[in-house]
């Protein structure tokens, strides 16, 4: 069997790729540290039903190598697959991609405004329909890059690691970004009756969004009863590990309390990058509204630590005992 022609494009971490307002890029490019507006940050907002995806440095993609014949100038029928270093656990995944896509091998063969004075260069184009980007949570696949033959290096482009690689990458974007759910080794243990109602369904709802698709198909286990500061631990297939704090309210004002254990564990550099505060409003409704709250590392500075939601809500953050969280 044939292996789709694939490719892999490096670039910088974004939630929604649909501009740079209130949506900030991050990673290791030298771009960055100089430019406040990635060339990137358009890759999955669509203009008249297509979309253009920028590749970092313009760097060179050998169509040769993705069925091109000598002397052509472009190649169809191309997988993209579109990754970046999550800035939270430093490992590089998969973040969404193109199926379809067109490329040319000019890095300059289109050259679009994307805001008032704004403009772009593209090589690769695909119909919008066939574009896909990951939630947040959703992005579990892990791409190789240590130091090894194959595996991911310093350049943006990249074209896998062997064809048994790729085949997996296809199925996996054949099953929409679906990891291959495993049993978990020991089944949930939850006590309703040591928690009260509301808790109890802000529980089953984060439950529920970690094992979903959406959330990225973790193994969710309960750790309430252990007193380690946090309520849920969850396992990405690549062996990642989320500690999540959940907090229900009954109403749709958002103001919760951690403990002194749960305050010290979420500011601590041991566990503040992997620490999320998941707070669900409305918990015995039938239209409950969940807020997830992640650690900012890049707008944190010092001591004045940031938490955001994937659309930019901030938490702030007033010391009582513990602490009290509300939304800024």
């Amino acid at each position: 069997m044939a292996t789709e022609a694939l490719i892999y494009i490096n670039h910088a971490w974004m939630t929604h790729y649909k501009g740079p307002r209130g949506d900030k890029a991050e990673g290791n490019f030298g771009f960055l540290k100089t430019n406040e507006i990635a060339h990137e940050s358009w890759n999955f907002e669509p203009i008249r039903r297509k979309v253009y995806g920028y590749v970092p440095r313009s760097a060179k993609i050998n169509i040769s190598r993705l069925g091109a014949k000598r002397g052509d100038t472009e190649v169809n029928g191309v997988t993209v697959v579109w990754i970046a270093r999550n800035p939270r656990t430093k490992k590089t995944v998969i973040v969404g991609w193109y199926r379809n896509a067109h490329i040319h091998k000019d890095a300059e063969h289109r050259r679009l405004k994307r805001s008032s004075d704004f403009e772009v260069g593209y090589q690769i184009e695909a119909p919008a329909a066939d574009a896909v980007l990951l939630p947040i949570d959703a992005r579990s696949y892990t791409i190789p890059t240590a130091k090894e033959p194959g595996n991911l290096g310093q350049s943006p482009v990249w074209y896998g690691k062997g064809a048994a690689f790729n085949r997996d990458v296809v199925a996996y974007i054949n099953r929409g970004g679906q990891r291959v759910r495993r049993p978990a080794k020991v089944p949930r243990q939850t006590d309703p009756e040591l928690r009260r109602k509301v808790e109890q369904a802000a529980i089953n709802h984060a439950i529920a969004y970690y094992e979903s698709d959406e959330g990225g198909s973790h193994r969710v286990e309960s750790v309430e009863k252990d007193g380690v500061g946090w309520d849920l631990e969850a396992f990405s297939e690549d062996g990642t590990r989320l500690k999540v704090e959940v907090k229900g309210l009954s109403g749709k004002d958002l103001v919760v309390e951690l403990t002194p254990n749960e305050y010290t564990k979420m500011l601590s550099p041991e566990h503040r990058a992997d620490y999320v505060i998941y707070v669900l409003l409305k918990a015995l409704s039938s239209n409950p509204v969940a807020y997830i709250f992640r650690h900012d590392a890049i707008s944190s500075k010092g001591k004045d630590l940031v938490w955001v939601t994937d659309d930019g809500q901030r938490l702030r953050i007033e010391p009582i005992v513990a602490a009290r969280l509300s939304i800024a």
